[in-house]
């Protein structure tokens, strides 16, 4: 996969991402801009000139129109609502699964986390 760059505004979610454990920046994904397929990627998120490895999921909502990055940077904590970020997709890690319940969504965001660490260390063994 071509790393895809993507920038927006974090937007206040419902904090349901946070409920499960893994708190998110909500992007909203503007009308015209090309996305990816809808799902859990390990990416890389741009801010205050850092780079922080991330699992970023593209969905679209509830409602199924609205188009957004949900976007947990790897063990850090901050509260980015009304910061710019920039998101860089670097490799697809699994497709969008329906909600069968909170206790599911624990379970594999738990794995996406565990599969973007491993990831991550593997590119930095590489790099060295």
């Amino acid at each position: 996969m071509v790393p895809l760059l993507l920038t927006g505004r974090v937007e206040r979610g419902e904090g349901i991402a946070t409920s499960l454990g893994c708190p998110t920046a909500n992007i909203a994904v503007e009308h015209g801009v090309i996305i990816p397929a809808l799902g859990v990627y390990t990416g890389e998120t741009i801010f205050e000139g850092q780079n922080f490895p991330s699992v970023v999921c593209v969905n679209d909502g509830r409602t199924g129109i609205n188009l957004k990055l949900e976007v947990h940077l790897l063990d850090v904590c901050k509260d980015l609502t009304g910061k710019f970020l920039s998101v860089r997709l670097l490799e697809k890690a699994r497709d969008l699964v329906p909600w069968e319940g909170d206790e599911q969504m624990r379970m594999l965001i738990t794995q996406d986390l565990d599969k973007a660490r491993a990831w991550f260390s593997k590119r930095a063994a590489v790099s060295s």
